[in-house]
């Protein structure tokens, strides 16, 4: 397959990964394809000898590995958008695969099995689906393992409130996906690509495990504490519903509002921090549409752990 030109382009942002980044490289060689496919890795000056293992697969197999090797850290520069800024752009494929340099692909037929479906059905623009959780050297469930066992059509407006994806598991169609349109934005994450590959078509959900997500100190959203994490969704969402003002936008927005304000009231250092939990919270009352958002702001003052237990209850 030389020298054709790629059907897939699969995106590998790394840093700091020496320990994990060639099990994740592995996988994309362990594909079983009938179409070519490339390997844009951008590695963000990593200083642990992760950039000498990518350098060894570009030179074993120059066809498919094709690396940026900054010499510094664009992260820290205030770049937020590796993806978008560095991979999306130089994709040569009509599809796009995402896995960062931690994770890894477990099925050899991944990349076969989303280019058949999507080839087969034109309406849909994505296709994800099962992972496992790699924790210590322990393999455990997906949060979606037993919730979602049957395969799921989906728009954003109907994606489960739990959500089913990571990087990991994505494949779109390039022409769903700007990179312009993800480069507007502070923070650019899975959220942004999903949300934008939906409004060119549907998504498809297969409860199939394929790959494998890592977790581990190194990683950088394992670095934080639940409150930074419900606040960088928070800012996130907030940012996208003020570009794409829409009622689904609004309702994520107001879910990731509560979510924050929630972390906050009820945290051991934060709950006396009562002008800023009352602002949140009344920040999500002015986004509610409907009855069902008048439970949801309710639900926002009960206890995390009770909410998340009604929700994968009754499957909200």
């Amino acid at each position: 397959m030389a020298g054709q030109t790629p059907l897939v382009s699969i995106c590998c942002a790394t840093y700091n990964q020496a320990k994990y980044v060639r099990q994740c490289l592995d996988g994309f060689l362990k594909q079983e394809t009938n179409f070519p496919f490339e390997v844009l890795v951008h590695d963000d000056a990593s200083t642990d000898g992760t950039a000498d293992i990518i350098r060894e697969y570009a030179s074993k197999y120059p066809e498919i590995f094709l690396p940026i090797l900054q010499t510094e850290n664009q992260y820290q520069k205030g770049n937020k958008k590796i993806t978008a800024s560095f991979n999306i752009p130089r994709a040569r494929g009509k599809y796009i695969a995402i896995c960062e340099g931690d994770d890894f692909w477990t099925d050899p037929k991944k990349l076969q099995k989303q280019v058949d479906f999507l080839e087969a059905n034109p309406e849909y623009s994505l296709y994800c689906h099962n992972w496992s959780v790699l924790c210590e050297e322990k393999i455990s469930d997906s949060p979606v393992q037993n919730l979602y066992k049957q395969p799921i059509s989906f728009t954003f407006a109907t994606l489960p409130w739990v959500w089913i994806t990571k990087a990991l598991t994505l494949m779109l169609r390039r022409e769903a996906v700007n990179h312009e349109e993800l480069l507007q934005y502070s923070f650019c994450r899975d959220v942004h690509i999903v949300y934008y590959a939906l409004k060119k078509g549907k998504g498809y959900y297969n409860p199939e495990i394929m790959a494998c997500y890592r977790m581990h100190e190194g990683g950088i959203w394992s670095q934080h504490d639940a409150n930074e994490k419900n606040k960088t969704t928070y800012l996130l969402y907030k940012e996208l519903y003020t570009h794409e003002k829409n009622k689904s936008l609004r309702k994520r927005y107001m879910n990731a509002t509560l979510a924050y304000f929630n972390g906050l009231a009820y945290g051991k250092g934060t709950w006396f921090h009562f002008k800023t939990n009352g602002k949140l919270y009344l920040e999500s009352l002015r986004n509610i549409s409907d009855f069902k958002d008048v439970l949801f702001c309710i639900g926002g003052l009960v206890p995390t752990a009770v909410v998340k237990f009604l929700m994968k209850t009754f499957k909200i």
